[in-house]
């Protein structure tokens, strides 16, 4: 079964985005969107509360 798409509007600073976008590029993953969902599953992976 599939999640929903919904789509957000999000403003970041730009040092943020920028390490974002080296993730990106270090994970060889294709999107900024599929980088921002992979690092959003990690933290959340990672937080016990949840």
């Amino acid at each position: 079964m599939s999640d929903k798409r919904v789509r957000i509007d999000m403003r970041i600073p730009e040092s943020i985005l920028k390490k974002i976008e080296d993730y990106q590029q270090d994970q060889g993953i294709t999107t900024r969107t599929s980088a921002i969902l992979e690092l959003i599953r990690k933290g959340l992976n990672d937080d016990k509360r949840i």
